[in-house]
């Protein structure tokens, strides 16, 4: 990998194919399950996570690490590209005016090589143990605030269930998108099937929204047609090849928190394997060029993945960074 210093943590700019789709290679000789027993472990690893200690991504991952899936059911999974992810966003209403772009590192110089305004940001990270502990930590401190009745930052969070197969990025791609349309669907831009789905779904709850875009197969269809594009620098795995090993969240704003104070939205982190939405805090404005602020997005995202990714696997470098912005016209 290329690779760049920044705090002393290493960021990549991984080739592709060299880590950028979720969950974990099968073990050989693993055993087939028939479809009933299928059924009731996809359950079983979907339920897990909300109230008890378990971790819905190892579940999941050690659930399709053993199992077939019925070819027809699992969506093809998205390579680590901006040039992917792209022709996804644009085939569901993302305007022409913005893009998904590389993000190569995070000194100031490399971090101002991307494009503002940044409305979202996504993170491909590697599920090793030191993230899985990280993560039943942060499980039960959000258990906490939930049972002290604390108030969260709302957003537009889908549950990712089992059925999925590797379809992370797809789901890391739908929570940024249907949580960035204040920045890009300006003065009526934008919309398509993105924003057809968020309109039917916004009174759900995240598991029958994670149920509703199973059941769509119009955002199905743009996000395995992107998969197979030629684009990709990577074979496209088999609906029922070997699952992968490592996953994609999503990083945009909150809904405003005070009311219609746009500059009240916080930093969430969206993982459809978690129970809810993740507060990492405010964000800051910064001052765009040609008048005007934005909210630095990128920036705080950077210090997120840093502190609660990076540094706790400081040897390992599976890490990649994508930003949503608006392309230099």
């Amino acid at each position: 990998p290329k690779l760049v210093e920044s705090c002393s943590i290493p960021v990549p700019c991984l080739p592709r194919g060299a880590a950028q789709l979720a969950f974990e290679a099968p073990q050989s000789g693993a055993p087939r399950h028939t479809m009933a027993a299928q059924s009731a472990q996809l359950d079983a690893a979907t339920a897990g996570g909300a109230g008890d200690d378990s971790d819905r991504l190892k579940n999941i991952n050690d659930v399709l690490r053993v199992q077939a899936t019925d070819a027809d059911s699992p969506w093809l999974p998205l390579e680590s590209n901006p040039a992917i992810f792209s022709e996804f966003a644009h085939s569901v209403g993302l305007p022409p005016s913005w893009d998904w772009h590389d993000v190569y590192g995070f000194d100031d110089e490399l971090l101002a090589m991307v494009p503002r305004p940044c409305a979202a940001v996504i993170l491909l990270f590697p599920c090793t143990e030191p993230i899985y502990e990280a993560r039943r930590v942060e499980a039960g401190e959000m258990r906490a605030r939930q049972a002290r009745g604390e108030a969260t930052p709302g957003g537009f969070f889908l549950k990712q269930h089992a059925e999925f197969g590797n379809a992370c990025g797809t789901i890391a791609s739908v929570h940024a998108l249907s949580n960035s349309r204040w920045a890009y669907e300006d003065g009526g831009s934008g919309g398509g099937g993105m924003a057809a789905f968020c309109a039917a779904n916004v009174d759900k709850d995240a598991d029958e929204r994670g149920r509703a875009l199973l059941a769509a197969p119009e955002l199905k269809f743009a996000s395995d047609t992107a998969a197979m594009d030629n684009a990709a620098q990577t074979a496209c795995p088999d609906r029922d090849g070997p699952d992968l090993d490592h996953h994609f969240v999503a990083f945009c704003l909150s809904e405003p928190m005070d009311g219609d104070d746009e500059r009240s939205r916080r930093l969430i982190e969206l993982d459809g394997t978690k129970s809810g939405p993740v507060d990492h805090g405010p964000v800051d404005w910064a001052a765009m060029e040609g008048g005007g602020s934005s909210p630095d997005v990128l920036g705080a995202t950077a210090a997120v993945v840093k502190e609660r990714f990076m540094a706790l696997d400081p040897g390992n470098i599976e890490y990649s960074l994508m930003a949503l912005c608006k392309s230099p016209v």
